[in-house]
This record gives structure tokens, sequence and C-alpha cells, in this order.
């Protein structure tokens, strides 16, 4: 938006606008939704009885295969294998569970890996924004419509980070560059152009002016393969989930230059400074959402959403949405349904403005 003043926001949805206390009202209305209407999760002590009956006899057989969309080491594989480790202390399903990683065309291969298996309510994919991105984009032929949507789960806060050597001492010095010459700095994006990260790193082009289809973005699997590339010189500038830069942090590697969060994160990142804080007048947050394959029984996502309304009412899974610095946002299978078109008309809208929809 340049000069505007309006500028590219998110919270917990694309909006234009962001503010503390409706963010805070929107996650509370968020928690109320929960589970179709019902009792909120967050900080709930029980879950509503007939959803554990419902829970308590699925599945019967075979596993539970929790698909990542992703490669190791990305924060969809961190946030999926916390998922694993919670689920499976607790026994939320009578099953044994496996991570199965897809990684490949901005999660479209995962979503395919669901539909081989159409009905099949055992295969539960970690979905993030790229679900109702690629079709937009042309960079996929699935979106939301070809899924079974279970429930939101959270979103994930995203910063930029560069190697320790890099000449970009901070935020400002990566605008600065960009105004130069847009295509100088090459941002590593995953896991694909219109994905989050790629949305993060144009969004921030557009809003000190510039053109955000004159930036250099080099696609990459999962965070980690967007790291690799970081730390061996190939790319510039990474924009990833926070989780991921915090032990490259801790260990010296890089430097986080600025974040795209409505406020500033804790933890390690709590030096770093906002983009609107060095007058980039953006934000913008990565959402996460489980899916199942097309045609899955109605009865089978009740017990899927039961199951992860058990892991989202835990203490550990509170304990982890604080360690990773990511925002609770669950919300049951109607819910997620609302939220996800909703999604898809407000990142149809914001893709044009950045020039992004084929």
């Amino acid at each position: 938006m340049g000069g505007s003043g309006e500028g590219f926001r998110r919270d917990g949805r694309v909006v234009m606008s962001h503010d503390p206390a409706a963010q805070a009202r929107r996650r509370a209305v968020t928690r109320a939704l929960a589970l179709g209407g019902m009792a909120a999760v967050a900080g709930a002590t029980a879950v509503p009885s007939r959803l554990l009956a419902a829970r308590s006899a699925w599945p019967s057989t075979g596993n539970i295969e929790l698909v990542v969309p992703s490669g190791p080491a990305s924060g969809l594989d961190t946030a999926m294998r916390t998922v694993k480790r919670i689920s499976d202390a607790k026994r939320l399903f009578n099953v044994p569970t496996i991570v199965v990683n897809r990684p490949g065309a901005g999660g479209t291969l995962a979503y395919q890996y669901l539909n081989q298996r159409p009905g099949d309510g055992r295969l539960l994919a970690l979905a993030s924004p790229s679900l109702v991105t690629n079709r937009l984009m042309g960079t996929g032929e699935l979106d939301h419509r070809d899924v079974t949507p279970v429930c939101t789960l959270f979103s994930e806060n995203i910063v930029f980070m560069v190697r320790m050597d890099s000449n970009l001492l901070d935020g400002r010095a990566l605008v600065g560059a960009l105004r130069k010459r847009p295509d100088a700095v090459s941002f590593g994006v995953a896991t694909a152009l219109g994905g989050a990260n790629h949305i993060a790193a144009a969004s921030v082009l557009k809003a000190v002016g510039l053109d955000a289809r004159a930036g250099l973005y080099v696609p990459y699997k999962s965070g980690g393969d967007a790291l690799v590339a970081l730390l061996g010189g190939e790319v510039g500038v990474v924009p990833v989930a926070a989780p991921v830069a915090v032990p490259q942090a801790r260990a010296g590697k890089v430097r986080v230059l600025a974040t795209a969060s409505g406020q500033r994160l804790g933890g390690d990142l709590a030096g770093v400074p906002t983009w609107r804080e060095l007058g980039v007048d953006m934000a913008y947050t990565s959402w996460r959402a489980i899916v199942a394959p097309r045609s899955t029984s109605e009865a089978d996502v009740r017990a899927a959403a039961a199951a992860f309304a058990s892991l989202a009412a835990s203490p550990e899974w509170r304990s982890e949405l604080d360690r990773q610095l990511w925002i609770d946002e669950y919300g049951g299978p109607e819910h997620t349904r609302r939220f996800l078109q909703a999604e898809y008309d407000e990142h149809r809208a914001l893709l044009a403005q950045l020039g992004l929809v084929r």
C-alpha cells in the first residue's frame, strides 16, 4: 500500500488492520466456536462427554497417519511431531500414530496423498495457508474444497532471518537494500510460492511502496531446506516459522531482523522488533488446521475433532503453545469449514493486490 498507511496485516486471518483488543476478542470467539459452538476448549478441564464417546470407538484398526506437507525439520514437521508426542502420551487415539512427510508443490502432494484414500479418516494432514492459495496462484490443483475440515489448531509467527555475517544488520537495512533494487536480495521461502512465508516477504515490499512481483523469491520444500540454503549462501533472507529460527539464533548462526507478528514475541526473540516498529506497516501469521481426505464421514470427523479437542485442552499442549510462540486457534469442524472459506476469499483479495493471482 506504500504510503497509504493501511498496510497488510493479519490477525489470525488476513485482515487490513491490527488492534490488540480486537485480536483478543477474536480469539475468545474462536474458542467459543470450538467444537461447533460448544464449551470452549482452551483452558477447559474436560472435553464434553458425548465427544469422548465419539472418540472412544475410533479408529478400531490400522494406524493414524499424521501427514506433513513439508520435509523434516520444518515448522510444519515440528508441529505434527509435537501432536504425535502428546497424543501418544495421552492415548488420544486407539491405534498407533505415524508421521508421514509428503513435501512438494506447496502441500499439493500431501493433499493428493490424502485423497488416494477418500473417506479414510485415519489420514490427517496439517494444512497451512497454501491450502487456499495454491489454486489461486496456479501452483496446484487442490484447495480446501477438495479435503474434509477437522479443526483449526494454532497460528505460527513468522520471523525474517539472515546469516550472522550478512551485511544486513537490521530490518531497516533490508528495506534500504530492497528500495535500491528489489531483486538484489533473494528470499528463501517454504513451502512454495504463494505460501505464508512468500506472502509475508511480498507484503514487506508492498508495504514500503515497491512492486511485490519485483522481489526475488526462491521456493524450498521446507523451512529446514530454506535454512540450509541460507547458511550455505544460496539466499540472503529467509522468512520462517519462529521455532525454526530460535535454535539457530541461540547457536549464533543467524540474526533475526524482524518479526511479522502484530506485537513482539517473548523468550529468545523478545529483543526482535516487529515490522511495524520499524516503520513497515504489515503483519502476518500463518495458521495451521487439520484436514482429512474428501468424503470422510461425519462420524469420523467428529471423532478426530474430539481427539484434537482433548489435545488442545491439555496442559502439555498449552505449554507447547507458550514454548513454541504459537497462537491458540482451536475450533471444531463447522468453525473450520467457515474459516477456510473466509481465508480463501481474503487471500484471493490479498494475492490480487500483491499481483500474485493467476
